[in-house]
């Protein structure tokens, strides 16, 4: 899934760029995901407005060169400018206009590639050749240097390799360090350590565990062990919240963590490649992400939603607005990104559009739970773009504060939210049960009384006697009778099996007549099962796949399981497989229907009612399916058992041979079809 989205991207990607369409006048894309997983091309986010190359450094101090491989940018609360100036061993300083103001640390520095500024303006800088911390005071002069930790916990023989530091409110130090599985190394104001915070996991490997099963010890040994990877990038938000990038990440790329090193954002994959080499806050908390291999950033906002994919790799145009290799950046009081590039050596300023501050006043006052004063913004977001899918939450939020409940439903619908969806619905379903509970309960009450009655009325007097004549002579029908022999599987399913292979109970015809009803009922599920529990998008159905995607293991079944049964002593025809097969899927024919209407009247939490009837239903086939098998084969349970391993493994080898087969006619194909224009280009 993960590959065909990044291939459907960047195919997506190439497209636009070949386009010789402006878009807004920006040079790189801007695009998102809806809830599908769908590239969604939208107005520019950012535009580039400007550049601080540091060429001023030189005409106010000779003495100092431009700025060299710089590894980090901070931006204080007077919109000062910080660059660790890597190359040159030192720190800049710019003020806010972009000019140069000073340096600190050109002579106690060594390769300085993090630096932090508190509220108070102490300057904290991660030195990583010279293995310290140090600190300075906004006149350049040092005030503390820390080193390694020597506790003992800490160990001795682990490496203190400081890449970046944040500071909290209570001068606690977090170190990024190089190599450090453990997360983030948390030092007191003294540089006491205190522990490490927010380590990544390594997470489950199927491959890992058949390994530990099959292998010896001396052979796990050399595999050798499997380690999270380091945090590559820290951030601190006003709240003390902290925020993690982690490059080489399949999923939490990005974490935010509270005090207790607990993430509060979904476990999911954030990134295509799982390149974040930097995380900075905007004023209203919406994360952005720098992913330096392929020169793009991605915004979420702070529950983690993706709202922006932006930024493109200047391939040697020099092109302003592009970049080569973006390893940093911070956000000032204005809202405006700079982007610290290592290879150019600048910072390029990034303003946010019309369109993108409209975006963030709507997100500020969806934050504060100002449901209805959003409700412009996001009216007015949407006419900028009606396929941005985070407006429709926000117009549906609007909608169900004023109490407008069916067009909050149809908001959240649209945009795939399903826990406000079932909010909406659960509200929309009390107000129907406040004006319609006496009605239903009545009615429920006289079909308890009146079906009773009928069947007294039925014995006393003969009342309905022609109905009841016609409908035994409509059970009587042979083809009838053979399909209701599915309701006798259902309470007796040994003797229904028996009979089914014995006594010639039923037919290929009754039998083919379930398969068609099966695929009935499972269409019926993914057209109507509620939107909360269903995860196909209706529009995307195609009803020939779902055919191939349904039957071809059903048929595969049949076809293993007969030729597997004829060389292990199995009793059951061809026709007695493909008979029992279709019959032992009757709970689901049955009850398919009954359950997906009923999910429609269900919200988020009631779903464990949904669960255990679609679960109970697929056990109750699989039962049926084994009982199945015994029967029809006059098996023993334990050859049962042994029979359906086999079975399956048949149904692996028949997949196998048929994409061989497959890919060899394909060939074929492509051999006959360019020897023929080879003949008739030459005729």
């Amino acid at each position: 899934m993960r590959f065909t989205r990044k291939l459907v991207l960047l195919t997506f990607i190439f497209i636009l760029l070949d386009s010789s369409i402006a878009w807004a006048e920006s040079p790189f894309i801007t695009y998102s995901f809806n809830r599908n997983g769908e590239p969604i091309l939208t107005q520019s986010a950012y535009q580039a407005i400007g550049i601080i190359d540091g060429r001023d450094i030189g005409e106010i101090d000779e003495a100092d060169p431009e700025l060299s491989s710089p590894e980090d940018i901070f931006i204080d609360q007077n919109d000062d400018i910080y660059v660790a100036d890597s190359g040159n061993s030192r720190v800049v300083v710019f003020n806010k206009n972009g000019q140069y103001k000073k340096t600190i640390g050109e002579d106690v520095l060594s390769d300085p590639t993090g630096v932090f500024v508190t509220s108070e303006g102490m300057i904290f800088v991660a030195d990583y050749r010279n293995e310290k911390i140090y600190q300075f005071d906004q006149d350049g002069e040092t005030v503390k240097e820390i080193g390694k930790p020597q506790s003992l916990l800490f160990g001795k023989k682990t490496p203190f390799k400081p890449k970046k530091v944040i500071v909290d409110k209570r001068d606690n130090i977090y170190v990024v360090s190089e190599g450090s599985i453990h997360g983030l190394i948390q030092l007191s104001h003294e540089g006491e350590f205190l522990g490490y915070f927010g380590a990544n996991i390594t997470g489950f490997s199927f491959k890992r565990a058949i390994q530990k099963l099959v292998y010896t010890d001396e052979q796990l040994s050399r595999l050798g062990r499997r380690l999270p990877p380091s945090i590559t990038n820290a951030e601190i938000d006003e709240e003390g919240l902290i925020y993690t990038a982690t490059m080489g990440l399949k999923d939490d790329e990005i974490k935010k963590l509270n005090v207790a090193g607990n993430n509060l954002l979904p476990s999911q994959s954030y990134s295509l490649t799982g390149s974040f080499s930097d995380i900075t806050i905007n004023e209203i908390g919406n994360i952005l992400t720098i992913d330096t291999a392929n020169s793009l950033f991605y915004e979420f906002d702070r529950e983690g939603n993706l709202l922006f994919i932006f930024g493109g790799e200047d391939t040697g145009n020099h092109r302003f607005g592009l970049f080569r290799s973006p390893i940093a950046m911070d956000i000032n009081s204005n809202g405006v990104l700079y982007v610290l590039d290592n290879q150019r050596n600048n910072i390029q300023l990034l303003r946010p559009t019309e369109f993108t501050t409209i975006v963030h006043q709507a997100i500020a006052l969806y934050n504060d739970g100002k449901y209805v004063e959003s409700e412009q913004y996001w009216e007015e977001v949407f006419r900028y773009n009606s396929m941005f899918e985070f407006a429709q939450t926000g117009l549906g939020m609007a909608a169900f504060k004023r109490g407008d409940y069916e067009l909050a439903l149809n908001s959240f619908k649209i945009s795939r939210d399903k826990k406000e969806y079932s909010n909406a619905y659960w509200e929309l379903r009390r107000e129907w049960l406040m004006k319609n509970a006496s009605w239903v309960l009545l009615g429920v009450i006289g079909f308890a009384i009146a079906s009773p009655s009928v069947r007294t009325l039925h014995r006393r007097t003969g009342f309905g006697a022609r109905f009841v004549r016609w409908l035994r002579r409509i059970k009587n029908i042979t083809i009838i009778k053979q399909l209701l022999h599915v309701f006798r599987l259902l309470r007796h399913p040994f003797e229904g099996f028996y009979e089914l292979r014995s006594e010639g109970k039923v037919s290929a015809k009754s039998a083919t007549i379930l398969y068609i009803l099966f695929f009935i009922v499972f269409l019926f599920e993914l057209f109507y099962t509620s939107f909360l529990f269903s995860s196909v998008d209706v529009s995307e159905i195609n009803i020939m796949s779902e055919l191939y995607t349904l039957f071809i293991p059903i048929f595969a079944w049949v076809i293993a399981n007969y030729l597997v049964s004829t060389i292990s002593e199995g009793e059951g025809r061809f026709r007695d497989v493909y008979n029992g097969t279709a019959y032992a899927l009757g709970p689901y024919i049955i009850l398919g229907i009954p359950i997906a209407i009923m999910s429609n009247g269900l919200t988020t939490m009631e779903q464990v009612v949904y669960d255990y009837s679609k679960n109970g239903v697929i056990i109750w086939c699989c039962i049926q399916m084994i009982i199945m098998v015994k029967e029809v084969h006059d098996y023993e349970i334990g050859k049962t058992i042994k029979n359906i391993l086999i079975t399956l493994f048949g149904m692996l080898m028949i997949a196998v041979v048929g994409l061989i087969v497959f890919g060899l006619s394909n060939q074929v194909w492509d051999f006959l079809h360019t020897i023929f224009q080879e003949v008739k280009v030459r005729g």
